[in-house]
């Protein structure tokens, strides 16, 4: 596993200014700077100054509640939760239990697998949650996420690594099938926790 830290603040700059009340993060920056840090397998270091009263002033937490409420909102429903899930191979009900030390992995140092995820009926996606198991390392350095048009499989995003947490935002579809492709990894790949939600930050209609 391979630990970042990203650091930023939620002002301009690292130190309190009243000058700058009007210049918090908005919740939105708040939200695109968590995909690219947590969502990007970095532990998220956000510099919230205290103000002349010793205190976090109001409009930083107007920001921090907005981007509670931001995070809740995508997360409230895991659509991939009670779809059947299938495999060519592993124990593939480990990866929606909630449990990151559980995980789907292959057999016999096959370094590639692929999980299909069947929802019970079709949903709208914008947002895909990966998690490794980083208890016995950070292996995948390749994958690809897809959903079955018609009767055809079309690539929605893909990315290279995981580690603990990768979060993955693209155009929102609505489908029924979906496919994580493992295409390369050292050693056999290890799966703990998958995700699928809708921000409802899309303006796209259906």
């Amino acid at each position: 596993w391979y630990p970042s830290e990203t650091d930023v603040s939620i002002r301009p700059g690292w130190f309190y200014h009243s000058s700058e009340d009007g210049k918090v993060k908005s919740p939105e920056k708040l939200l695109d700077i968590y995909f690219s840090s947590i969502g990007r397998n970095s532990v998220l270091l956000l510099n919230i100054p205290p103000d002349t009263r010793g205190l976090i002033n109001e409009n930083d937490l107007k920001s921090l509640f907005g981007l509670k409420s931001l995070i809740d909102k995508i997360h409230s429903v895991n659509y991939a939760k009670n779809a059947t899930l299938s495999s060519d191979e592993g124990k593939i009900a480990q990866i929606t239990d909630g449990d990151n030390s559980t995980y789907w992995t292959t057999t016999n140092e096959k370094e590639t697998g692929t999980i299909t995820i069947n929802l019970n009926k079709p949903a709208v996606i914008d947002v895909l949650s990966l998690q490794e198991n980083i208890r016995i390392g950070q292996r995948v350095e390749k994958f690809s996420f897809e959903y079955l048009d018609g009767s055809t499989w079309k690539t929605i995003t893909s990315g290279t690594t995981i580690g603990y947490k990768r979060l993955l935002r693209f155009i929102p579809v609505k489908a029924q099938q979906f496919k994580l492709k493992i295409e390369a990894s050292r050693l056999n790949p290890t799966i703990s926790e998958l995700g699928l939600y809708y921000s409802k930050l899309s303006d796209a209609s259906f």
